[in-house]
């Protein structure tokens, strides 16, 4: 029993040898990428990098450079919902396989903000059309920018992102050293890989990294340029990244060359040429390429010497199949025309971004249009207008804005506005008529129509000046009742306005002040009184991509003839948002309707923060599709109630945006709503 006992001993002791050294093996192996960053030669490296930009390189505002782009695309899964993905109506259909070029001019602004001027096209995708464009953004990264892309994928070579990443070194040759860098979150706005840096002054030479965002797996793999005043941009770079969609998958491969050395005149515009291609290609074809447009010359040959009656069906068909193309690529995409002075621009028809939910208002959608005829730099017209519905409320809403953009570097415009507004109510009124209808009965509501004439210019470079008339024309949706009580049926209001905006600080808040006094008894006003409001906003950006929104205001009217009415330009209800960043912050959420037009004044404040990786992108599982969270909270004291208060909390991601709220009545719960707007293809 004795030597049992003594045997198993000896192979409980020799497991846990194997345990202890897979542990030690570990260990080795990890702790390198948790501490080696720490030792002195390691974090001088690393310091290196993050002070690069900042000690040797320069601003690359006005560089102009020759871009050569090649995409291919790989269609593995397919079905009729990839018809609905913008910019890839073309590939929906047809073959499985396309190949594209383009030879561009790219002007930069920064190294994430840049102009892309396409001059020779070719390829096999029909018309040659821009497929999956948002892929040009992933193909050059500002690696040294607090985000690789505009608003998304936080760099691990800005210092103030070092607190997602783990860095490991490893010393190379010739003066440079390899930098292996992973997340400590599993989250879409982070990355992992490894650059090529220069040891001496921190220069990141080359860089390859994978990550997952906005529906896309991606590999990308940038070789920087060194030259001087060029050290921000890249020199090479190659992509490869897989699109997920109700089924679909589609592997997409971008190179692209930078500063290739064939420039070609400004004037030169999309021209679809391979044999000018053939010439100004900088790196030659790959087999596969080559087999694509074989492929694709062939199909053309067979369609070239069909009879002349197959022919003539073959124009036929081809018309025909042209124009649904056109019909189907605008309900998703975006429709922009040029033709010499005049522009059009017209959202998609089907645009999921512009769908919304709110638990007090419901459904809401929207479609916007731009127009502009330009006669200069310094004078263009611009006509905007805006419509949308909200299905709760059985409201169609419109904007007509009509804009002379005469001094766009004084902000100086003359705009003329046909609108209609919420529909509102006055409290006085609904108690007038209540007394004599009973508590219970539903006060019908008034729309409201107005036309707004204004002039605005920026006299110095702290103090823009907006000065105009604003006519309002409120009818009820039931005249007669109001007849039948002897009350009027509509309210009319003549207005001048004055509008001051101060921006003293250059990084400080925003300061407003506005002065409203209408006139009765002209175009049949029957309405008086003097309306004031002062309102300050403020973003403070924190790094990051972190930002802390706060905003403050107060109004009041003065000279009133009657209680009826109040509509404050400041603080009103809107029932059109158009997404995360439009009435997310400076708005209350879960407020009564009613309360906007109660209060001779109100005083409010506003006050958010959003994040990047706040609270639930540092979750597991969930956490990894996290783009951005936001906390707020809003206070509100108005005439006849006590201390108004709301806060809340909101994420995006990939496919939506959402917020709960919760309002409280001094410090007692009162209601308890939700918010929703879809982001799906935001940045396509």
């Amino acid at each position: 029993m004795t030597s049992k006992i003594i045997c198993n001993f000896g192979v409980v002791k020799s497991k846990l040898r194997i345990i202890v050294s897979i542990l030690m093996l570990d260990v080795m192996i990890f702790m390198p990428s948790i501490c080696f960053a720490t030792r002195t030669d390691d974090s001088l490296l690393i310091n290196r990098i993050w002070d690069f930009s900042r000690n040797y390189s320069e601003p690359v505002n006005g560089v102009e450079e020759n871009l050569y782009l090649r995409y291919t695309f790989e269609l593995q899964r397919r079905n009729p919902t990839l018809y609905l993905v913008p910019t890839m109506y073309t590939i929906a259909k047809g073959e499985r396989d396309y190949i594209g070029e383009s030879y561009c001019r790219i002007r930069y602004t920064t190294p994430s903000d840049y102009d892309l001027h396409r001059q020779v096209v070719c390829g096999t995708i029909p018309r040659n059309r821009f497929t999956m464009s948002a892929m040009v953004h992933y193909i050059t990264p500002n690696i040294y920018g607090i985000s690789i892309y505009p608003e998304s994928i936080l760099s691990p070579f800005h210092r103030s992102n070092r607190y997602y990443y783990k860095y490991r070194v490893m010393k190379g040759s010739n003066g440079q050293a390899v930098v292996r860098f992973r997340p400590r979150v599993n989250n879409t706005q982070l990355i992992r890989g490894s650059a090529v840096v220069n040891a001496q002054t921190g220069q990141v030479l080359s860089v390859s990294y994978d990550g997952e965002f906005d529906m896309l797996s991606f590999k990308v793999v940038t070789v920087m340029n060194q030259r001087i005043g060029h050290q921000m941009l890249p020199e090479r770079s190659s992509i490869e990244a897989k699109f997920y969609f109700l089924g679909n998958k589609v592997v997409s491969r971008f190179s692209a060359v930078y500063n290739c050395p064939v420039t070609l005149p400004d004037s030169l515009d999309e021209q679809d040429s391979r044999e000018m291609m053939d010439t100004l290609r900088p790196i030659p074809l790959r087999q596969m390429e080559k087999q694509l447009y074989l492929h694709y010359d062939s199909l053309r040959y067979q369609a070239d010497t069909a009879t002349v009656d197959t022919t003539a069906i073959h124009e036929g068909n081809k018309m025909k199949e042209i124009l649904w193309d056109v019909i189907g690529d605008n309900l998703v995409n975006r429709i922009h025309a040029n033709a010499g002075a005049f522009a059009m621009t017209i959202s998609p028809i089907l645009n999921p971004l512009y769908f919304g939910y709110s638990g007090s208002r419901g459904f809401s959608y929207r479609l916007n249009f731009g127009l502009q005829y330009t006669w200069n730099s310094h004078r263009y017209l611009t006509f905007n207008p805006g419509f949308g519905y909200n299905f709760k409320q059985r409201q169609f809403y419109y904007e007509a804005p009509l804009r002379m953009n005469y001094n766009p570097k004084r902000n100086g415009y003359a705009q003329i506005c046909w609108a209609n507004g919420n529909r509102i109510n006055s409290g006085t009124l609904i108690e007038d008529i209540q007394q004599h209808m009973g508590p219970d009965f539903e006060v019908p509501e008034f729309k409201d129509e107005y036309v707004e004439i204004v002039n605005n210019v920026q006299a110095y470079d702290w103090l823009e000046i907006k000065s105009g008339l604003v006519y309002h024309h409120r009818h009820s949706t039931n005249k007669g009742l109001l007849r039948s009580l002897q009350l009027p049926e509509e309210y009319r209001s003549f207005a001048p306005s004055l509008t001051l905006r101060f921006t003293p600080w250059r990084h400080g808040p925003v300061l407003t002040a506005n002065y409203e006094h209408s006139f009765p008894h002209v175009l049949k006003s029957n309405l008086s009184y003097d309306r004031w409001e002062v309102d300050a906003a403020q973003k403070i950006k924190l790094g990051s991509l972190r930002l802390l929104n706060w905003r403050a205001g107060f109004g009041l009217y003065t000279n009133r003839n009657s209680d009826y009415f109040v509509d404050y330009a400041n603080f009103r209800d809107n029932n059109l948002p158009s997404g995360w960043e439009d009435e997310w912050t400076g708005q209350f959420q879960l407020l009564n309707s009613e309360w906007y037009n109660q209060s001779d004044y109100y005083l409010r404040s506003h006050l958010s923060l959003e994040s990047p990786l706040l609270a639930l992108g540092w979750t597991p599982l969930v956490g990894h599709f996290v783009e951005t969270e936001m906390i707020y909270a809003s206070l509100l004291s108005i005439q006849h109630t006590r201390l108004y208060s709301e806060v809340g909390y909101g994420f995006t991601n990939r496919y939506f945006s959402t917020g709960i709220f919760a309002s409280f009545l001094n410090a007692k719960f009162q209601n308890f709503g939700c918010k929703f707007t879809i982001e799906i293809f935001r940045r396509w």
